[in-house]
């Protein structure tokens, strides 16, 4: 009866690896263009390596893992949304960094990478100021 009285679950009773779906978002930048260089794929590892525990599987295997899921996938709506629901501004802002940060890990920001990373900052709800603002910090470096 008057279950809108109850309190809504915990995140922690439905947990999510919101690291590993961030990472999802930015394997999608890097796949824009089709083509995943050396130096993505290295920066991804690394992410991987820093945010995930590899005890069960290595790097090299969740990057594939992670692959194979976006080959299934239509749309990154469903990680956006999971990000919505779980981050708050500032963690969104680490997730649009490490975005920027593999779009330019070749030195060369290809158009579909802009886009993908504009349109999910947009839909994350980050200003386009700040997009700019880490835009820059990764383009300078």
């Amino acid at each position: 009866m008057f279950k809108f009285f109850k309190k809504k679950k915990k995140l922690e009773d439905n947990p999510k690896n919101l690291k590993l779906i961030s990472l999802c978002l930015a394997f999608e930048v890097a796949n824009a263009d089709n083509d995943i260089n050396e130096s993505e794929k290295e920066i991804i590892l690394k992410k991987i390596k820093e945010l995930l525990s590899t005890e069960a599987l290595t790097e090299k295997e969740i990057l594939r893992l992670i692959s194979e899921e976006s080959e299934k996938r239509i749309s990154f709506y469903d990680i956006i949304y999971d990000i919505n629901q779980n981050l708050n501004l500032n963690e969104k802002i680490s997730v649009l960094k490490m975005m920027w940060e593999i779009a330019y890990a070749d030195n060369v920001l290809d158009v579909d990478e802009e886009k993908i990373i504009r349109r999910s900052a947009e839909m994350l709800g980050i200003k386009p100021s700040i997009v700019l603002k880490t835009k820059e910090e990764f383009k300078n470096q």
